[in-house]
């Protein structure tokens, strides 16, 4: 299968890479989710509202107004599912992007969800979850109004990378690296290259890895740039239709070095469940 992929975008590539000079690079222009091995079936790299309107318009519901508590911004979601929640700020342009987990198929403790800190328990829709954050933009500016704050272009997904390592969406935000070079300097380690995916990082990856308690996310750089990121949790989730479900075979197409825990805890859980998030859906330029 990885054969037949990596053919399907080398040949994707010769035709479409004069889109892109030899140095620019892929840029922030579309917020995209869900890899597949085709990046021409709408269900993948699919294209995500880049504002308020255009999320009403493309049938998502708004879920939560306010700039107080455990998240920032105005939430929506579409359809109910819950797997993928839009984040947009004050003037209404996208600003972050959350995954929420419903509590009721979490039934083992095989992982610390109590105890990583990306978690945070709310309910949301109604429906009790754990939940992952990332914010594409300095979260004090998410709920500023004012002239001389929150300047956006349109058209631009955002300004950085910050997630949300706690319950405080102020105070626990952490800002990511946005460049590989300034990446490795970090203890965000470097794992392997897939094309259409991009260079993985995963935090504190090592051979002895507690995988009770991995890092649930990883980031996507290209060309040395960071152009995505990326939800890793364990268990297989089939609540939404975002999400990935990468075969044990594949792991260490993503990780490097594959902790030893890994395949006990595959076989333990029965599967992991991803998502990768692209700020350029532009797949043909996402190689190695």
């Amino acid at each position: 299968m990885k054969t037949t992929i990596g053919i399907l975008f080398v040949c994707i590539s010769a035709t479409c890479g004069f889109l892109f000079a030899a140095g620019s690079g892929p840029e922030w222009n579309t917020l995209g989710t869900t890899w597949g091995p085709n990046p021409l079936n709408r269900q993948y790299f699919a294209k995500q509202p880049l504002t308020i309107d255009e999320a009403r318009n493309s049938g998502f519901e708004q879920i939560s107004t306010g700039c107080e508590g455990k998240f920032l911004g105005q939430r929506f979601i579409q359809g109910k599912d819950i797997g993928l929640i839009l984040i947009y700020d004050s003037k209404g342009f996208i600003a972050g992007t959350q995954m929420a987990v419903p509590v009721s198929l979490i039934t083992t403790d095989y992982y610390k969800y109590t105890e990583q800190k990306m978690f945070n328990r709310d309910t949301v829709a109604g429906i009790d979850a754990y939940i992952l954050t990332a914010y594409f933009v300095d979260p004090k500016t998410i709920c500023a109004s004012g002239d001389s704050s929150n300047q956006r272009v349109k058209g631009s997904v955002g300004t950085g990378l910050w997630l949300q390592d706690g319950a405080d969406p102020i105070r626990d935000s952490v800002a990511i690296p946005m460049s590989q070079k300034d990446a490795t300097t970090t203890k965000w380690v470097q794992g392997a290259c897939f094309p259409s995916m991009g260079v993985h990082f995963w935090y504190d990856n090592r051979l002895d890895s507690d995988c009770t308690r991995y890092f649930p996310a990883f980031l996507l750089y290209n060309k040395e740039k960071l152009t995505g990121f990326g939800w890793a949790i364990f268990g297989k989730y089939e609540f939404t239709k975002r999400t990935e479900f990468p075969p044990l075979a594949a792991i260490s197409s993503f990780l490097k070095p594959v902790p030893t825990c890994m395949p006990d805890k595959y076989a333990e859980v029965g599967g992991f469940t991803t998502m990768h998030m692209y700020f350029n859906t532009a797949a043909w330029n996402l190689l190695c």
